[in-house]
Parts: structure tokens; sequence; C-alpha cells
């Protein structure tokens, strides 16, 4: 490698490193500092479309169009919110209530039941074997009684910290609202006032990162769309073969928690398939497991490969990208960090970086 090819390529590793570096910046301490101010922002971006429409149609101002349509979008984002909530609170409350009473009418019978097929199949064996199975059995009791005791103690927890954690909610939540009424009203003075303060040659980056930006967002939302289908069609077939009833409203309440990386169908499908084998009804148990184990295999083999190809970047790369973005980032980075790098890959093809 020739000196100059050597100094290119160390000057384009640097640069890269420092864009990637202002990338971490920015999303781990600037990005939730502004983030109410920038959901404002988006809202008004995602609403601009329909306001000038119903603007041209009317023939209204479109300040007052502007404010009108962001009061209704409020409402029913209220209301959703107001409506998914009570449910949420409601069936953790009946949830955790359940839990004991899980424990000392199903799980304990279950345990002693199984407890005892296994003393009446060790009849022949000597006494201290017969001890030794049921020390075991009596340490599975006892452990599952703190897991009981831990996870009401777990839950107590995450209560009390969301109590705590809600007036600041709250308020970003009022500043969100406030901002989102000066960028729908004054969307474009925003705009063409941040314009402004860009040189030349940063707003033609800008403006095609906002045209790839918008492109790879369509395709990763293409991408999951696919990976739910295939969760619902797998789960579907699965509970249908099992013969369980509304195997399809299951399917679909199961699709939309497995793009949850934090939840995911083991959430479900875990629980769901131990407490069958706990209660003795081990073809349904075993037939839940398994199917939690193929849905498993197929999405950890498929979305990289399916959400890679949707926008363009290698399935190793995106797998990186995925796992360096949740690991730093959260849920943000999971989508966050692949979407950013395909667009400064699609920028670096078009020459424009």
């Amino acid at each position: 490698m020739s000196t100059e090819k050597m100094r290119t390529f160390i000057i384009r590793f640097v640069f890269y490193c420092i864009i990637l570096a202002l990338i971490f910046i920015v999303l781990k301490y600037v990005v939730p500092i502004l983030l109410p101010f920038m959901v404002g922002f988006l809202i008004a971006f995602f609403l601009k479309p329909l306001i000038n429409k119903i603007s041209e149609k009317t023939h209204k101002k479109r300040r007052l169009v502007a404010i009108l349509t962001l009061i209704v979008f409020y409402i029913l984002l209220t209301t959703l919110l107001i409506v998914l909530g009570s449910r949420a609170v409601i069936f953790l409350r009946e949830a955790f209530k359940m839990l004991p009473n899980l424990y000392s009418n199903v799980i304990d019978p279950a345990l002693t039941s199984i407890q005892n097929m296994l003393l009446d199949f060790l009849e022949g064996f000597d006494e201290s074997t017969r001890d030794v199975i049921a020390s075991i059995g009596e340490s599975m009791n006892d452990g599952l009684g703190n897991l009981i005791a831990a996870i009401s103690s777990a839950a107590l927890t995450i209560a009390t910290n969301a109590a705590s954690s809600l007036p600041a909610f709250l308020v970003s939540f009022l500043i969100t609202i406030i901002s989102s009424f000066f960028c729908v009203v004054d969307y474009y003075k925003i705009t063409a006032f941040i314009v402004r303060l860009i040189p030349p040659r940063g707003k033609e980056v800008l403006f095609k990162i906002k045209e790839h930006g918008i492109d790879v967002l369509l395709k990763f939302a293409k991408a999951y769309a696919i990976l739910m289908f295939l969760t619902f069609v797998e789960v579907s077939i699965g509970l249908s073969l099992l013969g369980i009833d509304y195997a399809i409203l299951i399917a679909a309440g199961t699709a939309i928690v497995d793009i949850l990386p934090v939840l995911g169908t083991g959430t479900i499908l875990i629980p769901w398939g131990v407490v069958n084998l706990l209660l003795g009804n081990f073809p349904l148990g075993i037939g839940l497991l398994v199917l939690y184990a193929i849905i498993t295999i197929v999405r950890q083999t498929l979305e990289p490969r399916v959400v890679g190809n949707q926008i363009g970047l290698y399935p190793l790369v995106t797998l990186m990208c995925m796992f360096v973005g949740s690991y730093l980032f959260g849920i943000v980075g999971l989508f966050g960090v692949p979407i950013a790098v395909t667009i400064m890959v699609q920028l670096h093809r078009s020459g424009d970086l």
C-alpha cells in the first residue's frame, strides 16, 4: 500500500470514528435532555401533510387547522393511553393477586404430586435414596416459595419506581405538548431558521439524511412487519395443533409482544408451558416449550437476514449493530443504531458523505 493510500485510509478511518463518537454522544447525552422537544417536532413533522391537506381543502388558515388537528391528536392519544393503561393496571393487579393462590392451590399440589410419583417409582430403592428425593422436593418447594416472594417484591419495587418517576414523566409530557403546539403552528419558520444556521454543504447532507432516513424507516417497519407475521403464523399453527381455543387471538397478542426485545414470546409461552408441566399436563407443556424453541430459532436466524435485506446491510453487520445498540442504548439503540449506520452507508454509496 502506497503512502498516499495509507494516508487516505487513516483519514477516512478517523473521520468515521469521529462520526460514530458524535452519534454516541448525541444518543447517550443530548437526546435524553432534548427528547420532549424532539418528540414535539416529530409530531409536527408527521402531522404536517395532514394539516396542509385539510387547510387546502377547507381554505382555512393553516395556524387554525394546525391547532385543531393537534388538539384532536392529543384527545385521541390521551383516550388510547387511558384505556390501555387502565386495562394494563387491572390485569397486573389481578395477576399479582393470583400469584400466592396460584402457588398454594396449583404449583404446590403439583410439586407434591410429582414428588409422590417419584417416591412411588423409587419404592424399591433404599430409605436413604428416598430421603434424598424427599429433601430435593422440599428444596424445590422452598425455592418456588422464595421465587414467588421475590417476584412480589420486584413488582412492588417496580411500582414504587414508576410512582416516583411519574412527576418527571408528566413534566416531560407537558413540555412535549407545549413544544408540539409551537412546532405545528410555526413549523416552516422553525425549519427555515434551522436551515439558515447550516452551511450549504451541510444543508445538502441534511436533506440527503432526511431522504434516506425516511426510506430506511419504512424498510425497517416492513422488515419487522414480516417478522411479526412469521411469529403470528407459527404461533397460530402451533396452538391450533395443540388444541388451544382462540389460537389466532393469542397468536396476534404474542406476535405484538415478540417485537419487544425485553419481552418476546418467552414471556407468554414459557410460563404457560411450565405451569402445564407442573399441573401434569405434559403434552401441552412440552408442546408450548417446543413451540417457543422453534420460534426463537427462526427469529434469531431470520431477524438479521430479513432486516439486513430490507435496509441494505450485511446480516452479520445488522446483528452487530442491533447488539451494540441494545447494549449501549437499550431498546432505542436496538432500532436506532442499525438505522443510523444504514443512513451513513447509503450516504457513502451515493457520494454524499
